[in-house]
């Protein structure tokens, strides 16, 4: 059977190239991300890809593994018949996410690999066109920069034409959080193309305006942009900007400013209610041990592709499946705990753990262009298995997610779960209901396990603390 063959929903800004996925017609993992080529950025990714600077980080994993592919190649010539030149094949990325869901440590380290990259092209001649981190993505909790075509030759007396994108998408979110405390995800989320100085500026009022970076890289260029509107609102004739020449060592001087502005870019990890989950759990020691040996008990039986851990508080328990697949994409709503979980990862060059911030009640939607530009959150690849520890009282009674309808949610990834039930007798349970007027007279054992019963075949379960809690595993009906 033939492959087919599909845009990526998410490649079209760039009129230069286009990124398409190919996939057995029969179904399966193995899918080919190959991005198609004018007839000038061809020739331009052929200077490249003989450039040292490009292979040093090829090498180095900090670019995407690419090579172009032979123009006999089966794949190629679909590719090509829909108008390119030629044609790249990627390193398939285990699972595409948004920076909108990364700590802020996350993001400062893909802003680092960014500057680094420009800083290493901008040396040799070269330059990259873009500056956003929808052009990094993760192999477990090592960030990689996806878009080869974005590299360029550098002209002379050209600027950085990416420093507004690289400050409105990561400097600007990050000093957000660092010098103000603000959570930078909602607004990133909302801001898809970045948040401009114009709107930046509004949260840097009095002293603040004197933080560091503040004034060069947000109010001095809010300023700017408001002159420009002003001058060519309504019915002003256009105008021709023009930038000024910039030598390549002023260019340089730029990005490596930047550079030690975001390596000193730093914040406090404050304890909240998850961030010492791993400490502060409410188990006893053989009870914690049971909930462990539980959980390896039925993610040791196979090696999968994809477990997702979610509610996964400081990564205890994706530590405990990751020996065991091929990754864990591990996502809890609390930032601090998920920051915790990626510094510690980021340690292990070979981790398969990718962390997320996601509140679980509202993950990420599609959006962006027709709703599909940026995809939803469970759009974006099926788990074989979903570790659902002690979330569903949250779910329940923070949240007024009925236990059925999160059920169905589970049901609907096609997976099996592991899934611990926080009965009413359960003090976490308790302090949640202790300020509530409504009950949830629902939320009971018996009555989840009917319900759970209705869609997925229970094939084992165990109680925890003296019954308290009860850990099922679920397969799919």
């Amino acid at each position: 059977m033939e492959p087919i063959l599909e845009v990526n929903a998410g490649s079209f800004r760039d009129p230069v190239n286009q990124v398409y996925e190919i996939t057995p017609k029969s179904g399966g993992k193995n899918t080919r991300i190959l991005r198609g080529l004018s007839k000038d950025a061809l020739a331009i990714y052929r200077q490249l890809s003989s450039e040292a600077f490009f292979r040093k980080a090829l090498g180095a994993g900090q670019i995407v593994q690419t090579e172009l592919l032979a123009a006999d190649d089966e794949n190629a010539r679909a590719v090509m018949a829909n108008g390119w030149a030629g044609v790249l094949e990627h390193e398939s990325v285990p699972f595409v996410t948004y920076p909108y869901e990364w700590t802020f440590s996350m993001l400062k380290d893909a802003a680092l690999l960014q500057l680094h990259l420009i800083e290493k092209s901008l040396e040799n001649g070269w330059t990259l066109k873009d500056a956003t981190p929808y052009n990094i993505q993760w192999m477990g909790s090592r960030p990689v920069f996806i878009d080869v075509a974005s590299f360029q030759p550098w002209n002379e007396g050209e600027p950085w034409v990416g420093y507004r994108q690289f400050c409105s998408m990561f400097l600007t979110p990050l000093m957000l959080r660092a010098h103000l405390g603000i959570n930078h995800l909602p607004i990133l989320r909302s801001y898809i193309d970045g948040i401009p100085p114009t709107e930046a500026n509004k949260y840097f009022t009095g002293t603040k305006r004197f933080k560091k970076g503040v004034l060069s890289h947000i109010i001095f260029p809010a300023k700017v942009e408001n002159s420009i509107a002003k001058r060519e609102r309504d019915d002003a004739p256009a105008r021709q900007r023009t930038s000024h020449r910039q030598s390549k060592a002023m260019v340089l001087g730029l990005v490596q400013s930047l550079t030690r502005l975001v390596h000193k870019l730093s914040i406090e990890i404050n304890h909240t209610d998850w961030s010492q989950y791993d400490k502060t759990h409410s188990y006893q020691e053989a009870d914690f041990d049971a909930k462990k040996a539980f959980v390896l008990k039925h993610t040791s039986t196979t090696q999968r592709e994809c477990i997702w851990d979610i509610g996964c508080n400081t990564g205890t328990f994706s530590r405990v499946s990751g020996e065991y697949c091929s990754q864990v994409i591990s996502v809890d709503g609390d930032h601090n705990a998920v920051e915790q979980l990626y510094l510690e990862e980021k340690k292990n060059a070979d981790s398969n753990i990718l962390p997320l911030v996601m509140n679980l009640a509202n993950v990420s939607p599609g959006q962006g262009w027709a709703g599909s530009e940026r995809q939803s959150f469970d759009q974006r690849g099926k788990p074989n298995l979903v570790l659902c520890l002690a979330l569903i009282h949250h779910m329940r009674l923070s949240a007024n997610i009925p236990n059925v309808l999160f059920l169905k949610w589970l049901r609907s990834l096609e997976a099996e779960v592991i899934l611990e039930f926080v009965n009413r007798e359960d003090e976490m349970v308790m302090k949640l209901l202790t300020n509530k007027t409504e009950q949830y007279e629902d939320y009971n054992l018996d009555q989840f396990t009917m319900e759970a019963e209705r869609l997925f075949t229970i094939k084992d379960r165990e109680s925890l603390k003296g019954g308290k809690r009860e850990i099922f595993y679920l397969t799919p009906r």
